[in-house]
């Protein structure tokens, strides 16, 4: 009797050894379901093979097609903070077991340099340190690299895309307007949080956007769109390598210029931020100008993946001449193109309004007014004002608290129905009598209030904004 157990156990290990199941790396261990909604899950077997998962006790299954190709949808579940295991059977036979799965509240946290902000600089640094030592694993969060970006759709993520459980220990590293965002929620909803990371420094929205969306869209005759992504599809190995190397040569050519301006003790000169970029295999101009690139290595392998809405921090590119004038285009486009590709037709975004910042020309006001504008023209569409905050000389605050807290208030009234107060003061209307204006705001639940003395009122004099003092 023991020989046949022994048999039979050391067959199930050697058919394990050769089974074909694969997942995209967003089905991992320590990964996150989202709750109340079914899950749908996706990989490849063998050819024609019977696929089985089993979670939670309930079975599912799917037969995978001649390709190998196969996708289910597991039942629905409710937020548990206790880890479970999925395991896939090919041919009723075990061969994946993803482990220490939690079932929450889900959320995508996309954008650029602000979203890209590590907890490691901001503000609450140490307090987010100390909080997160207290998570015992109760959020989780999904890593991915900025630079995992395609000049083709991608099935999979880049190399190293992972779930962890957020720590004391690699908490610096996550995005700090999502941790903020996540810590809040957790303690709010008394559910797991979990937070997929999807963001890169300077990226417009067209680079988040997908190709179809964007041809059909108002840039299908704006060159530095249309005409990227045509050239995308020539671009070769070879003319890479030539734009390296000339790359290269500028960079040799200015350091030996810096070296000289050194040696003869004059001030050497300064590059821009990005001059030491190096062109990309991908792309020929940067991967953050490029049309797609961002959509098709960290949102395309996505598919259906499920979770609750977005967390949308973004805009300062796009507040650039040629794509200012459309910038509510350009977003209704990128959640068109999301809600279509995620299969989510009312999939809730909530969008940071730009921070208050001096050192910019006038455009970033035409920005934030687009922006609001946003939440009036597209459903489910909500916006975190965020005027009050800001440096004078900082494009990047190091308060990274107040975005994630007030997106947090959004979610809880908006999405979760909580009796919360998460609106901005808006304009209502003014009053004109003589040299002075009287400023009316609309009830938005709390006091309006200043924080050191009022700024930012303009009046039209002549054709002319000028300053007005309030």
């Amino acid at each position: 009797m023991k020989k046949t157990i022994l048999i039979s156990l050391a067959s199930l290990f050697a058919a394990s050894l050769f089974a074909e199941i694969k997942m995209p790396a967003i089905f991992g261990d320590n990964m996150m379901f989202q709750q109340q909604k079914p899950i749908n899950i996706w990989g490849t077997a063998k050819p024609n093979a019977q696929v089985k998962a089993m979670f939670n006790f309930k079975y599912t299954q799917a037969k995978a097609d001649k390709d190998g190709n196969w996708k289910m949808a597991l039942p629905a579940e409710a937020a548990s903070f206790s880890p479970k295991a999925l395991v896939m059977f090919e041919d009723n036979i075990p061969s994946l077991t993803i482990k220490n799965i939690l079932v929450g509240e889900v959320w995508l946290a996309g954008g650029q340099s602000n979203m890209e902000w590590r907890v490691a600089k901001t503000t609450d640094r140490d307090l987010a340190v100390k909080n997160a030592a207290k998570l015992k694993g109760k959020m989780r969060y999904f890593k991915q690299s900025s630079d995992g970006y395609s000049k083709v759709e991608k099935n999979e993520f880049q190399k190293g895309a992972k779930w962890i459980m957020v720590d004391e220990k690699n908490v610096d590293g996550t995005t700090a307007v999502g941790y903020y965002f996540a810590e809040r929620l957790l303690a709010d909803l008394k559910v797991p949080v979990g937070i997929i990371y999807a963001s890169k420094g300077a990226s417009t929205m067209a680079a988040w956007t997908d190709k179809q969306t964007l041809l059909n869209g108002w840039c299908k005759d704006y060159a530095p769109i249309a005409g990227i992504i045509k050239r995308l599809e020539t671009y070769t190995d070879a003319e890479y390598k030539q734009l390296l190397a000339a790359h290269n040569k500028k960079v040799a050519d200015f350091d030996a210029r810096v070296a000289k301006a050194k040696a003869e003790g004059k001030k050497p000169p300064v590059p821009s931020w990005d001059f030491r970029l190096s062109p990309s295999i991908e792309s020929p101009i940067v991967d953050y100008k490029t049309p797609t690139l961002h959509f098709n290595g960290k949102i395309a392998p996505m598919r259906n993946f499920v979770f609750r809405g977005v967390i949308w921090y973004q805009g300062e590119s796009d507040s650039n001449p040629g794509l200012l004038e459309h910038y509510t285009e350009s977003f209704g486009m990128l959640i068109d193109c999301w809600r279509k590709r995620l299969g989510n037709p009312d999939l809730p975004f909530l969008q940071v309004q730009l921070a208050s910042y001096d050192n910019i020309p006038r455009e970033w006001c035409l920005a934030r007014q687009a922006q609001f504008e946003n939440t009036k023209k597209f459903k489910n569409v909500y916006m975190a004002c965020i005027i009050d905050t800001g440096e004078e000389n900082n494009i990047h605050p190091h308060d990274k608290t107040t975005p994630g807290a007030r997106l947090e208030k959004i979610a809880l009234q908006k999405i979760y129905g909580f009796n919360a107060v998460s609106d901005a003061p808006e304009f209502k209307s003014a009053e004109f009598d003589g040299g002075a204006a009287k400023v009316f705001f609309n009830d938005f639940g709390a006091g309006l209030c200043f924080k050191g003395e009022p700024r930012g009122f303009e009046v039209l004099v002549d054709g002319k904004w000028q300053p007005a003092k309030a």
